[in-house]
């Protein structure tokens, strides 16, 4: 009967999870760039039970497998494209397709959907928080938001070519993890490394969250009768605990 609290335990803990990851995908609806996240779980390795206490057996001989219930594997992210949305401001670009802006950070370059970007007092394309968007060769020098990029990424400035964004595809995008601020980072650039490549930019135009709501409500409310009868569960064995130790000790 303890096992059984494990594995009520154990299902509720995972499903307070995804919870989390839900919710937190509800929250960003509205976020630029965004993507979805989903918690992948499963059950845990079954354990042999062996006679190995049974009196009537000199070895100890196989009673059947015992699982605990579940635990998180991990959580995947969806890189499918959110909506564009124009906006008609220069310093706000799209990537049509597969692919993402590099970004100079203190830890390293990093990777983001998001370009709602800004000029800072130097003149350098920048994200909201002040990192600065590489071009091919290095932090792209725009001077002002009078800026026109082409869709290859090519920017110019009053006619004149002053340099091309740095987008990057990977080979597997499911090495890369979120680092916060709409921003990824490689796990194993050795394994996956980033390739330059000419993905479609759009000027003017903002890439929304690929967040489904309607999923995501569906999947709140799963979530929330699957944690309400991991409960109920574990409320009928703590009182069938109690009815043994208070009453049926006392035959």
């Amino acid at each position: 009967m303890l096992r059984s609290l494990y594995t009520a335990g154990t299902a509720m803990l995972t499903q307070s999870r995804r919870m989390d990851v839900i919710t937190n995908n509800i929250t960003n609806m509205e976020t630029n760039g965004f993507r979805a996240d989903t918690l992948v779980s499963q059950s845990f390795r079954d354990m042999l039970i062996s006679r190995i206490s049974d009196p009537s057996v000199y070895d100890a001989t196989r009673a059947g497998d015992h699982n605990t219930g579940i635990h998180i594997d991990r959580v995947y992210t969806s890189f499918l494209q959110g909506t564009l949305e124009s906006t008609d401001l220069p310093t706000d670009l799209a990537l049509a397709g597969d692919g993402f802006f590099a970004v100079e950070t203190p830890e390293g370059e990093r990777y983001t959907r998001a370009g709602s970007f800004g000029v800072d007092a130097a003149g350098y394309l920048t994200t909201p928080l002040g990192q600065r968007v590489l071009g091919m060769d290095g932090p792209l020098l725009v001077g002002a938001d009078d800026f026109t990029v082409a869709a290859d990424g090519t920017v110019d400035v009053g006619g004149i070519p002053v340099g091309q964004l740095r987008t990057v595809t990977f080979p597997d995008n499911g090495l890369l993890r979120k680092e916060g601020d709409n921003l990824f980072f490689n796990l194993d650039p050795a394994a996956n490394p980033p390739a330059d490549t000419a993905v479609e930019v759009r000027q003017g135009y903002l890439e929304g969250s690929n967040v489904d709501s309607a999923r995501e409500m569906v999947d709140m409310l799963n979530v929330y009768r699957s944690y309400e009868i991991n409960q109920r569960i574990l409320r009928i064995i703590d009182d069938s605990l109690g009815l043994a130790v208070n009453d049926i000790a006392k035959v």
